[in-house]
C-alpha cells in the first residue's frame, strides 16, 4: 500500500522550504529556496511577497515531481510569525513589501500609542507588552505611511495578515488565520481567541481588514497547488514556526518546554489550559485544536545564531561555524571573558534596551578561542536565565530541555547549556521541526521523541553553575551602571 504524504510549507525568515512528510513524521524529501532580505538605509527589513510567491511555485513543482507516484493528501503551513503583509481583497495582489518581524520602524509609533488610554490594557488583553516587534504596530505604520495601503483602506479593499494568512489566501482564496499566529499580532484577545475591539481601536485597524480566526487544525480550504495536483487537497494545519516546533518536539504536556536555536532563540513552555501572565515573559497560544486552547509562556533571545554570524562576518574569527565547538573546548579554562550581546539592548529578563554590546573580563590569556567560547556561552547564559524565569512562574516544569535548530549540532553549546541549567538537554532527531510539526498537527499525531544516546547531562555541580551565572549577572549589572 502506498502511503500518502503531507506537503508542508515552512515560510521562514530566510527562505521557503517545501517538505514531503511521511505519516509518522519522518521526512521523505525537502526543497528550499532563499529570498532577499531587503534592508533600507534606515535599517528597515522587508520581504517581497511576489518574490516569495515565485519561489514557492517553483518549489512546489519540484516537490510534486519528487513525490512521484506517492499521493499528496494534504497541505500544512508553518511560518515566521510577526511579519506583516498587506494585499488587495479583490485581486489578492500585494500592496507593498511585507515588514519583517525584526523590523523596528514602528518604534516611534508605539511610543505614541503608549500614551493612549487603551495602552494600559495591552498586556492584560494580549499577553504581550506594547512593542514594534509585533504585527499590529507594523499594520498601523503601513496605514500611516504607505499610499497603496491607505487607498485600499479607504474603500475597505484591504487585507492585513501574518504570512500564514497570506499563504492560505494564495493557495485557496480564503482569508483565514489561526490563534498561534493571531496572538502575535497584539490584536487578539487571549481569552476569547478572537480579534479584540479595544486593541483594534488602539492601533486604528478595522476587524474586517483581518482574517477570520479558526482552529489550528481547522478547515482552511482546498488547493491544487496552482494546478500541479490532479485534484485539490485540504489545507489541514497552520501553526507559527515556534509553536510548530513545540508540537514536533512532543511538548504536548503542560510543563514541557523547548528551545529553538535560530538567528535568535525561542524558549517556549506548554502551560496547558492555564493562562499565565507575567510582565517579563510573553504569553501566547500554542495552538487551538478541536476547539480546545493550549497556552504557552515564551521568552526570546534576539542573538543566538546571529552571534556566530557576527564572529564570522564582522570579526572574521572563524571561517566555518562548525569549528566553533572545538575552538571553544580548546580555550584557556581560566579565562574569564564574557560577551554581553547587547547589539540592540538586552531584553527579558534584563530589560536594558539602551545597553551596548561588550566583551568584558578579558586578560592577557584572551585570544580567538576564548572570544569564540564567550560568544557560545552568551547564548546559553541568556537561555538559562529564561528557563529560570519559567521555573519561577510555572511550578510543575518537567526537567529536560528539548532543543532544535541548526546549532544543536554544536556539542560544546549543548553541554554548556546542560551544565548551566542543571538539566538534561534533549536534541531533536530531525532538523525541520517547524514544517514537520505543522504536518503532525494536521494529522493528529504525537511529536518526535529524542533518542537517549544523543542527550547531554550536567557535568558541573549546582554550586559551580550558580557561581558562573552570578558572574554573568554581575557583569551585566556593572555594564548597565
Amino acid at each position: 500500500m502506498t502511503l500518502a504524504l503531507t506537503l508542508a510549507i515552512d515560510q521562514s525568515t530566510q527562505g521557503t522550504k517545501v517538505l514531503l512528510v511521511n505519516p509518522d513524521g519522518s521526512l521523505a524529501d525537502k526543497v528550499t529556496q532563499p529570498h532577499r532580505q531587503i534592508i533600507s538605509a534606515q535599517g528597515w527589513i522587508s520581504h517581497d511577497l511576489n518574490e516569495i510567491t515565485t519561489n514557492l511555485k517553483a518549489l512546489l513543482q519540484k516537490a510534486v515531481q519528487h513525490a512521484g507516484s506517492q499521493p499528496i493528501s494534504g497541505v500544512a503551513i508553518s511560518n515566521q510569525r510577526e511579519t506583516a503583509a498587506a494585499w488587495a481583497k479583490d485581486t489578492g495582489q500585494p500592496l507593498t513589501n511585507a515588514i519583517v518581524w525584526q523590523d523596528n520602524r514602528s518604534t516611534a509609533l508605539t511610543a505614541q500609542l503608549a500614551k493612549q488610554p487603551g495602552s494600559a490594557q495591552v498586556q492584560a488583553i494580549t499577553g504581550l507588552g506594547l512593542s514594534p516587534y509585533f504585527s499590529g504596530a507594523k499594520f498601523a505604520w503601513l496605514l500611516r505611511h504607505d499610499q497603496a495601503v491607505q487607498t485600499a483602506a479607504a474603500t475597505d479593499n484591504l487585507c492585513f495578515g501574518t504570512i500564514d494568512a497570506w499563504l492560505v489566501a494564495l493557495l485557496s482564496g480564503n482569508f483565514l488565520t489561526e490563534p498561534s499566529n493571531a496572538c502575535r499580532t497584539q490584536l487578539m484577545n487571549l481569552r476569547t481567541g478572537q480579534w479584540d475591539e479595544t486593541m483594534c481601536a488602539l492601533f486604528g485597524i478595522k476587524a474586517q481588514w483581518l482574517p477570520t480566526i479558526i482552529d489550528s487544525n481547522g478547515q482552511f480550504g482546498i488547493t491544487d497547488l496552482f494546478g500541479l495536483l490532479p485534484e485539490a487537497v485540504p489545507i489541514i494545519s497552520v501553526l507559527g514556526d515556534s509553536q510548530a516546533a513545540l508540537f514536533a518536539e512532543n511538548c504536548l504536556t503542560p510543563g514541557r518546554f523547548k528551545v529553538t536555536f535560530g538567528t535568535g532563540s525561542s524558549v517556549m513552555l506548554n502551560t496547558g489550559e492555564e493562562l499565565i501572565q507575567t510582565p517579563l515573559l510573553n504569553t501566547s497560544i500554542a495552538w487551538r485544536r478541536n476547539g480546545r486552547t493550549t497556552y504557552a509562556l515564551e521568552g526570546n533571545v534576539n542573538y543566538s545564531g546571529a552571534i556566530i554570524s557576527w564572529l564570522q562576518n564582522n570579526l572574521q574569527l572563524i571561517a566555518d561555524p562548525a569549528a566553533t565547538s572545538a575552538m571553544a573546548q580548546a580555550a584557556q579554562p581560566d579565562d574569564t571573558t564574557l560577551l554581553i550581546p547587547a547589539f540592540s539592548g538586552l531584553a527579558v529578563p534584563y530589560s536594558h534596551p539602551t545597553l551596548k554590546a561588550a566583551l568584558v573580563g578579558m586578560t592577557m590569556l584572551t585570544g580567538r578561542n576564548e572570544i569564540i567560547r564567550a560568544g557560545l556561552d552568551a547564548v546559553d547564559y541568556q537561555i538559562t536565565d529564561i528557563i529560570k524565569l519559567l521555573q519561577t512562574n510555572f511550578a510543575d516544569l518537567i526537567p529536560g530541555i528539548h532543543v532544535d535548530g541548526g546549532m544543536i549540532k554544536n556539542g560544546y553549546l549543548m553541554q554548556r547549556l546542560s551544565d548551566l541549567a542543571q538539566q538534561p538537554v534533549l536534541p531533536s532527531p530531525i532538523e525541520e521541526l517547524s514544517g514537520v510539526g505543522a504536518a503532525l498537527n494536521g494529522l493528529g499525531n504525537q511529536g518526535i521523541q529524542s533518542t537517549a544516546d544523543s542527550n547531554y547531562q550536567p557535568q558541573l555541580s549546582a554550586d559551580q553553575a550558580t557561581a558562573q551565572l552570578a558572574y554573568w549577572t554581575d557583569q551585566i549589572t556593572q555594564l548597565a551602571k
